[in-house]
């Protein structure tokens, strides 16, 4: 699903939409899914590294990104997203500009910021829906996974994309505001991702036929095996242990790492655009340099050459 644009980023996007440049640049589509490989997930012992703010995830925003006023919003200044002809609150869309927000805020000290913040993650809130003490952040429309009817989502439905980033938020809002309220609903929310398909509904996360655990984006069954969105989900894991410590956290973070570890060479298609996910076969070089640096994220989280190899392996398949 989309996600806020970093400039290198929305530079892509400029030349999938122009139509300049080189054909390969515009390479999006489906092929014959790969196949999954049947060994059992090797788990590695990772460390994790407490890194410095700016250099975790979902930083760096440009005071211009905090201030722009061109998408949607409701009376209180919540960001809202259109959809044939109606509007919704969407989680990741909220979460994304909380992030840029509260980006903003911590370099400015501006309290505007801060409250804006807080606005748009309240709404989150007031939105949420509670199962077993676990809360999720609903979709309210219906969608189709890669436009696939095999892919359909009928609302209300939940994506673990949208759950570990509400955690990120949850997590940052605690730590800037001391507010007990926000770190009360991230528990609640890292709970959603510890009950996976086949022990509780709703689910976002699995663990997949060899043993590896997945923060699922599109809960469709079978998975959609969606890498950006695993990853967006797992930063905000990251935050919630950084802060928390909790051994379970630690534990979803070492089992993810190892999920990617052992899948990435799978999502790769040498010399063309990476998988999007492995259940449907799409592929699109629009989100190909976002998995490069997603996992150059993943290098500096723990330390491990190969998720820097592996970018740098990403990167030869440009053209």
């Amino acid at each position: 699903m989309k996600k806020r644009f970093t400039p290198v980023a929305f530079l892509w996007v400029v030349i999938l939409l122009s139509g300049c440049g080189p054909g390969k640049y515009k390479e999006k589509g489906f092929t014959t899914p790969p196949a999954i490989p049947q060994t059992p997930c090797v788990a590695y012992d990772f460390k994790i590294d407490s890194l410095p703010y700016d250099s975790i995830p979902n930083t760096g925003y440009s005071l211009k990104s905090a201030e722009d006023t061109s998408f949607p919003r409701d009376s209180e200044g919540v960001a809202m997203f259109s959809l044939d002809d109606k509007l919704y609150y969407h989680p990741v869309v909220i979460c994304n500009k909380v992030f840029a927000f509260l980006d903003v805020y911590h370099r400015s000290g501006d309290r505007r910021w801060l409250d804006l913040a807080r606005r748009n993650a309240d709404r989150l809130i007031k939105e949420s829906m509670i199962f077993d003490d676990a809360v999720f952040y609903p979709y309210r429309f219906d969608y189709k996974v890669n436009q696939r009817d095999e892919g359909l989502l009928k609302a209300p439905w939940f994506s673990g994309m949208a759950q570990g980033e509400a955690l990120g938020v949850l997590t940052r809002l605690f730590l800037a505001t001391g507010d007990s309220r926000y770190l009360e609903y991230a528990r609640k929310t890292f709970k959603s991702l510890t009950r996976p398909a086949g022990q509780s509904e709703p689910w976002v996360t699995f663990i997949d036929s060899r043993g590896c655990f997945w923060i699922e984006e599109y809960p469709v069954w079978p998975p959609s095996m969606t890498l950006n969105g695993f990853i967006y989900g797992l930063y905000g894991v990251y935050d919630y242990y950084e802060l928390t410590k909790d051994p379970a956290a630690e534990k979803m973070l070492k089992d993810s790492f190892s999920t990617i570890k052992n899948y990435i060479p799978t999502f790769r298609r040498p010399g063309h655009a990476s998988f999007y996910g492995l259940r449907f076969g799409h592929y699109s070089f629009q989100y190909h340099p976002e998995h490069i640096r997603q996992l150059q994220m993943l290098g500096r989280m723990t330390g491990d050459r190969f998720f820097f190899d592996w970018a740098d392996s990403l990167r030869k398949d440009l053209p």
